[in-house]
């Protein structure tokens, strides 16, 4: 029947915060589609596959990135090799770096009702095309999303998840802070900066031997506050960015500007590669997915998924 499918995460916190928002997107969506909450995996499972059944062409995330990634793994599993539906993120959560990366602004309702007047007009939905990542650690099955990362991106989202209320202001700020401790050579940048000595390598070629700050992977060139760390996201088909961060914490700090001009990487801070698969092997690390973390026994393996296709307002 088409039409647009939403996932609620009653859940995520800023939804916990707005109880009446998913009734409302009811009322907006009206026979356009449907609203469906899912709070668990079970809840999410059979979100999707009504959708599929129904043969939506859109499916929306009223959430952040993390229920975003959730709902990508899902839609990854149920669909198989069939083209996914499209994606449209409400911006429902407390971070949501992937819809910021491409430009979509405002609150659920006004990014779901600039969608709406387009289709109920007839015009054709803007969407920008993206493959998505699948990572796999220790047999476990694939998880599919668009930011792959260890050792300091994981250290900062583990101070960031410490905060009573984590919203956007209190990760810049925490980013502030991080930049400030690392050019003064202070503690907190210190307690950030735990290196790992990691075996990496892509498409089979093996990287120097190094102690890492950090190893992320994007198929979208935002990391996160307007950063464009994976600008060469888009270079090849089919491919991601990879970039191991080598330098210390106050080179990195440094790049900064660069990196919001979407500018390369000096190979003194970093290695960085345009890849199909990132394999990256240490002890116990800890990664990961559009915000969701997770820990890897021994190795975790990046390669490229399939695309899907952003809406945009």
């Amino acid at each position: 029947m088409g039409g647009i499918g939403i996932v609620n995460n009653p859940r995520s916190r800023r939804n916990r915060g707005r109880p009446s928002l998913a009734h409302r997107l009811r009322e907006q969506l009206a026979n356009d589609g449907e609203v469906i909450d899912a709070g668990t995996p079970d809840e999410l499972s059979a979100a999707i596959e009504r959708f599929r059944a129904d043969g939506v062409d859109v499916v929306a995330v009223n959430g952040g990135d993390g229920t975003g990634h959730l709902v990508l793994t899902e839609l990854a599993r149920a669909f198989g090799d069939a083209p996914l539906p499209r994606i449209l993120l409400l911006r429902g959560g407390a971070m949501n770096t992937v819809a910021h990366g491409h430009g979509i602004a405002g609150g659920p309702e006004r990014i779901l009702g600039e969608v709406l007047e387009r289709r109920r007009n007839g015009f054709p939905l803007r969407t920008a095309a993206r493959d998505l990542l699948r990572v796999s650690s220790d047999g476990a099955p694939p998880r599919y999303g668009f930011i792959f990362g260890t050792g300091i991106v994981v250290a900062f989202l583990d101070e960031f998840y410490r905060a009573h209320n984590p919203s956007p202001t209190s990760a810049a700020l925490l980013v502030a802070r991080g930049i400030g401790s690392a050019l003064l050579g202070g503690p907190f940048a210190s307690a950030l900066t735990r290196r790992a000595r990691l075996r990496v390598a892509t498409d089979g070629d093996e990287w120097e031997d190094a102690s890492y700050l950090a190893l992320a992977a994007g198929s979208t060139p935002d990391a996160g506050f307007g950063f464009r760390a994976f600008h060469r996201c888009g270079e090849q088909p089919g491919s991601f960015h990879a970039v191991g961060v080598t330098g210390t914490l106050g080179q990195l700090a440094l790049s900064l500007p660069r990196l919001r001009h979407g500018r390369p990487w000096r190979r003194r801070v970093a290695q960085d590669e345009v890849a199909r698969e990132l394999v990256v092997e240490g002890e116990a690390p800890r990664y990961t997915i559009d915000g969701d973390l997770y820990a890897a026994e021994r190795s975790v393996r990046v390669e490229t998924g399939p695309a899907v296709e952003i809406v945009l307002p």
